[in-house]
């Protein structure tokens, strides 16, 4: 076991593939981020990006979630799903460094289901929703298509329970597939909890990357790691509507710092924002939770950092 990890998972099976993670010492660290697989998947542009984590060498990597395509109209059954684990598990398998997994809509169905990927994800990874600290950062993967209204009140009270046992780490990291469920009450309560600390919140699920400020902190839904635009017939419009391919590099410092890096260039984290795209903010970003100036300043100096725009 690495000294810099701690987890909380008991099950036998992980949601992880291995713990050898790339660390080169001292207490900064990097890792990666992919995207969404599913929706029409380009072939070869995930597995691609597995390829390419390789070379570059972070920590770990870890997910937003839609690996597989999931049931369809024809076929709910286990073996249909399990063919598509069978294909896609030993891609990612081939990761150097650690890959976490988050679950997405794709992978994981509510109760009351046809699709029996609820039960299948369990049987591989042995939890849906989970948290681990890596070098003093914690990070809390939930799973967004839990209960029927996102996560539930079982996740919630968990993921409640871990925020208040860990109130000394440096960063917390909330990972999750569904951008909606900050909509949720659910996760305001989880909000709340961070509000007093360093948070970060990373979604994927519209194939559209958009960085937004809420709180005063920076929330990222993520585009496509060869997820297919099921929007859009002539498939993705470009980086200005933030519909590319991409991998995302975090360098975990004093504060993250983020770069996407696509199939054909490097792009920081401002590519999209809601000041520059408006079609997705009426339905998704439409609770904005902007904070004063002075209420701003308050939390700067208790060691907070955050963000100057949407005041």
């Amino acid at each position: 076991m690495n000294d810099n990890f701690i987890h909380g998972v008991t099950t036998e099976k992980k949601p992880w593939t291995h713990l050898n993670f790339g660390d080169r010492g001292g207490m900064d660290f990097s890792f990666g981020i992919i995207s969404d697989r599913t929706g029409r998947a380009t072939p070869g542009v995930f597995e691609g990006a597995i390829e390419k984590f390789n070379r570059m060498r972070p920590d770990f990597v870890i997910s937003v979630g839609d690996f597989i395509e999931g049931g369809c109209m024809e076929d709910f059954s286990a073996p249909f799903l399990q063919k598509q684990w069978d294909y896609i598990k030993p891609e990612i398998e081939k990761s150097v460094q650690p890959f976490f997994y988050v679950a997405g809509n794709h992978d994981y169905s509510p109760p009351g289901s046809k699709s029996q990927n609820r039960d299948l994800w369990n049987s591989l990874f042995g939890v849906s929703y989970y948290y681990f600290i890596y070098k003093e950062t914690l990070f809390i993967c939930l799973n967004s298509s839990y209960a029927a209204s996102g996560l539930g009140e079982e996740q919630l009270q968990w993921a409640l329970e871990v925020i208040k046992k860990n109130v000394d780490v440096r960063w917390t990291f909330v990972f999750l597939h569904k951008p909606a469920c900050w909509l949720e009450e659910e996760f305001s309560q989880i909000e709340e909890a961070l509000y007093e600390r360093n948070y970060t919140v990373i979604s994927g699920d519209k194939h559209t990357y958009t960085k937004y400020v809420r709180n005063g902190r920076k929330y990222f839904m993520l585009g496509t790691s060869g997820g297919g635009d099921v929007r859009v017939a002539q498939g993705q419009r470009g980086v200005h509507f933030g519909e590319f391919d991409h991998i995302t590099w975090v360098s975990m410092c004093e504060r993250p710092e983020f770069t996407n890096i696509a199939l054909d260039g490097i792009y920081d984290e401002n590519v999209v924002t809601t000041e520059k795209i408006t079609w997705l903010t009426a339905k998704y970003f439409r609770a904005n939770k902007k904070i004063s100036r002075d209420e701003a300043e308050r939390l700067r100096k208790k060691g907070i950092d955050i963000e100057e725009t949407e005041f």
